[in-house]
């Protein structure tokens, strides 16, 4: 079964990549919905979950990523979220966990890590609201 990855980015040239990326694992099977700002990142996870992994850019119209992860976590979502983004000092790392992102890339991503993480955080899951991860 696809793993589904909800990629959420102002560019659609980086997702476009980050499509790119992730479809042409030969190992993985992905299934790739995508947002343009933090906005579309709730409606789509409402509309078209459930996910095994959300991406999520931090500087972004509408609604910056972490106040979507806030909202996000907020609702109950227990869904991995890695924030991908070009801010990394360890003040933008410590902002994303605080609001409740499980890991951070810093772009350009290359491809091993983007695959790297996404095989990690896939692998474990989905983890219904206040319960282990689903086997």
């Amino acid at each position: 079964m696809a793993k589904r990855i909800l990629v959420v980015d102002d560019h659609a040239a980086t997702r476009q990549l980050v499509r790119a990326m992730l479809e042409g694992d030969r190992t993985e099977q992905f299934e790739i919905v995508e947002g343009a700002n933090g906005l579309e990142c709730l409606q789509r996870y409402e509309a078209d979950g459930p996910f095994d992994l959300i991406l999520l850019d931090v500087n972004m119209p509408e609604m910056d990523g972490y106040e979507a992860c806030r909202l996000l976590r907020e609702q109950g979502c227990r869904v991995p979220i890695i924030f991908v983004t070009a801010n990394k000092d360890m003040k933008d790392y410590t902002a994303g966990r605080g609001a409740g992102a499980d890991s951070y890339l810093v772009k350009p991503v290359a491809r091993a890590a983007l695959r790297s993480v996404v095989g990690l955080f896939t692998s474990v899951g989905r983890r219904p609201a206040g319960g282990p991860p689903a086997t």
